[in-house]
């Protein structure tokens, strides 16, 4: 079932084979199907409603909707701006510290950029710019 999340074009085909098996047989109904193929037949019937609720059966209905989720406070350019001067001491980055750490960088962030992140915050992304992943942290993080 993991798999068929893996990306927005299999979980559009996993909806669209589920209604499809649905609609295979008079004798199949939403519990058959949605045991098959691992969803609840509440996902199934939703499905099926939203597909119906579609103007001319479009099937592009059961595809889902973008989310947008929440921007991150720092760019990429920014991130490879800190992680270089995390490469040097912090007194050469202006602080008044003997090595970096949560608090410093906290400092660091809001006298370059005005962005306010608490030290726990700084502290993972110390960690994570120390491992070499750059990337951004999960929704919510």
């Amino acid at each position: 079932m993991e798999y068929l999340n893996s990306s927005q074009e299999l979980k559009f085909s996993h909806k669209l084979h589920g209604i499809l098996l649905l609609l295979e047989s008079e004798n199949t109904n939403c519990s058959e199907v949605s045991r098959t193929y691992g969803n609840t037949p509440q996902a199934l019937t939703g499905w099926v409603h939203k597909l119906n609720a579609g103007e001319g059966g479009n099937i592009e209905v059961l595809r889902d909707k973008l989310k947008p989720g929440r921007h991150p406070r720092l760019s990429k350019a920014q991130i490879q701006i800190i992680k270089y001067a995390l490469e040097k001491s912090p007194k050469r980055a202006g602080m008044d510290s003997s090595n970096w750490d949560g608090k410093t960088l906290s400092a660091f962030l809001i006298k370059k950029y005005g962005i306010h992140l608490k030290i726990r915050m700084c502290q993972r992304w110390l960690q994570k710019l120390k491992q070499g992943n750059d990337g951004a942290f999960p929704p919510g993080e």
